[in-house]
């Protein structure tokens, strides 16, 4: 466990605490550090059992249980991102270290595999794919051509001067058995001390891009040219269609469908069928578009 007060100044840290693991206020790992600036994510800590401590600004610090250990900060988002690099020159931040490669897949031509992954039996990989650091391919899984598995996310803040820092990536992939990625896609590694996820059974077509920290559940069909951006999560069994944005962090449910070229902005429920951009209930768009056709007629 590691303590506040020896990674923060001390007039920082409001309530010592102590913290395993470097998340979000979702987070499902336990001991888990966080910041929070909004009033959402502040109700989400506070009610998270796994997160033992937040990093927060002064606006927010009323707000904060007096269980939580504390840290306020005018940069809330640089001060996380600096105890990451603390934490990272210390070794102390890995997703996991049980490397292995079975001796029973596929791998095609200039295709770069890392070494700190962890591959099942009966793998395809296809040519001229990266896999990165802290990857996880669980068995019968099919990698098309030109596919990168576990790169960096697009994940800056801006200081007080407005200049924009880089926030190191710490987590992997982990793409479970039965699951297809396909030609030119491209999966991003978690931004916290996590996994993005792709479940078991799930297809992605050519050219999607699933963003970091990005939950995905089974037997989803992605179809080609989603955009999918971070910490996104998505049930199972539903059907996105091409050329369709997801914004950041949205929840679809179980079930969902996303009508081809919808730019989804908002969470969608179980079993709701949703199109437009921006994306609302299907059946809505469509009495509006029949509305408009015959006043224009």
């Amino acid at each position: 466990m590691y303590k506040l007060n020896d990674f923060f100044e001390n007039s920082n840290v409001i309530v010592d605490g102590e913290f395993l693991s470097i998340g979000s206020s979702n987070s499902e790992l336990p001991n888990t550090i966080c910041f929070a600036v909004n009033l959402k994510h502040v109700k989400l800590a506070n009610d998270n059992v796994n997160v033992s401590c937040i990093i927060t600004n002064a606006a927010m610090k009323k707000f904060i249980s007096n269980k939580k250990g504390l840290v306020v900060s005018s940069e809330p988002d640089i001060s996380f991102g600096n105890l990451k690099y603390k934490l990272l020159s210390l070794g102390k931040l890995i997703p996991f270290n049980d490397f292995n490669i079975d001796n029973n897949i596929e791998i095609g031509e200039r295709t770069f595999i890392s070494e700190k992954v962890k591959i099942g039996r009966n793998v395809v990989i296809g040519k001229n794919c990266i896999i990165h650091d802290y990857s996880i391919i669980d068995d019968n899984v099919i990698i098309g051509d030109n596919v990168i598995i576990g790169c960096d996310g697009f994940y800056f803040k801006r200081n007080l001067q407005g200049v924009l820092i880089k926030l190191p990536h710490l987590g992997g992939v982990h793409i479970h058995k039965d699951a297809e990625v396909m030609t030119g896609s491209m999966i991003q590694r978690a931004h916290d001390l996590d996994f993005t996820v792709v479940g078991e059974g799930t297809k992605i077509s050519v050219n999607c891009n699933i963003g970091h920290s990005c939950k995905i559940g089974m037997h989803n069909m992605i179809t080609g040219n989603v955009q999918i951006a971070g910490r996104v999560k998505i049930g199972s069994y539903c059907w996105i269609g091409t050329s369709s944005t997801l914004s950041d962090s949205v929840n679809l449910g179980n079930h969902c469908e996303v009508k081809i070229g919808s730019t989804v902005i908002q969470d969608v429920s179980d079993n709701q069928v949703v199109s437009g951009n921006f994306a609302i209930p299907h059946k809505n768009n469509m009495r509006d578009f029949i509305r408009r056709g015959k006043n224009e007629a």
